[in-house]
């Protein structure tokens, strides 16, 4: 059994987390290798799938995890060859580890891969049609419009804010500054067309720090849940948001959701929609969001 670790060298505490998997996995063959610049997790996972390592492990937060897949998938091996995948969280969000159930440490892992507790589960791929760009993958959500707008405020936000309150912050902000962008969307059996605020292609439930807008959501259905939020104003979005916490539907007329394999967004206006997925900003519709049914093992 052979084991790799991709550790962010951003994450806090990274000291203290390198000895306790050393200790933890003391008996075992274990790799540990950290990233050296932005991105460095994606060729690493690459490399790490060729070397057909038996489970590769992401420790970070969801940026580094959604690295990390997208590292695996672009290795281009067979799905029964594909490493198991698992995570050790130590991001300022760990939106995916909320909506699995876990709060992995080193010692909780190396449990589950002595019990062997790694079931298949779904993830999303992101295909832009405007160029020839490998496809983009996600594990939890992939966000439209306002999402990634909060990301890049951020992203440029100082990093003395704790998480929660940089969110809200950035979600003000994005508001103040976001114009909704005209899209038309088509899913399996329902079509949208309108001023998009905001949508959440969910995977996973829950997104931004905690937010649960996918609630109905779930990892192994082959299907994503959408949220999809038209014209609400700022005033509405705070209302709502212990609605949005609790895993509530809003109840609004200009909120909408629906279940689906895949689904199209086509630009109605020459101003593109920007799109996220798992916290990361990764291009512009026109898109294809599909699900990619079983395609992996996961530690959970």
């Amino acid at each position: 059994m052979r084991i790799v670790f991709i550790v962010n060298s951003q994450i806090r505490g990274s000291k203290g987390i390198l000895e306790e998997i050393k200790r933890e996995f003391n008996e075992v063959s274990i790799s540990i290798v950290t990233t050296q610049f932005s991105k460095h997790a994606i060729s690493l996972a690459t490399e790490a799938t060729h070397d057909q390592y038996d489970f590769i492990i992401a420790v970070g937060g969801d940026g580094t995890l959604n690295e990390v897949l997208n590292g695996m998938m672009a290795a281009n091996v067979p799905i029964n060859s594909m490493p198991v995948l698992g995570m050790i969280q130590r991001g300022s969000a760990n939106d995916f580890a909320r909506t699995i159930g876990v709060k992995q440490t080193a010692k909780e892992l190396k449990k589950l891969i002595d019990d062997k507790h790694h079931p298949k589960i779904d993830i999303g791929k992101i295909e832009l049609l405007l160029n020839e760009e490998t496809p983009k993958y996600f594990i939890n959500i992939c966000g439209l419009g306002l999402g990634p707008e909060a990301v890049l405020i951020k992203e440029r936000a100082p990093k003395i804010l704790g998480p929660e309150i940089a969110y809200y912050k950035s979600i003000i902000q994005g508001f103040m500054s976001y114009d909704r962008k005209p899209i038309h969307c088509t899913g399996d059996d329902w079509q949208w067309t309108g001023s998009l605020l905001q949508m959440a292609i969910g995977n996973g439930r829950y997104f931004g720090n905690g937010m649960c807008v996918c609630p109905d959501a779930k990892v192994d259905d082959g299907l994503f849940q959408v949220a999809l939020f038209g014209d609400l104003s700022l005033k509405d979005y705070f209302k709502n948001l212990g609605n949005l916490k609790k895993g509530n539907h809003l109840n609004h007329p200009d909120a909408h959701y629906f279940k689906t394999k895949m689904i199209q967004i086509e630009n109605s206006s020459d101003q593109p929609c920007g799109i996220e997925a798992d916290g990361e900003v990764v291009g512009y519709a026109p898109a294809t969001i599909s699900v990619v049914p079983n395609a992996i093992e996961f530690l959970m």
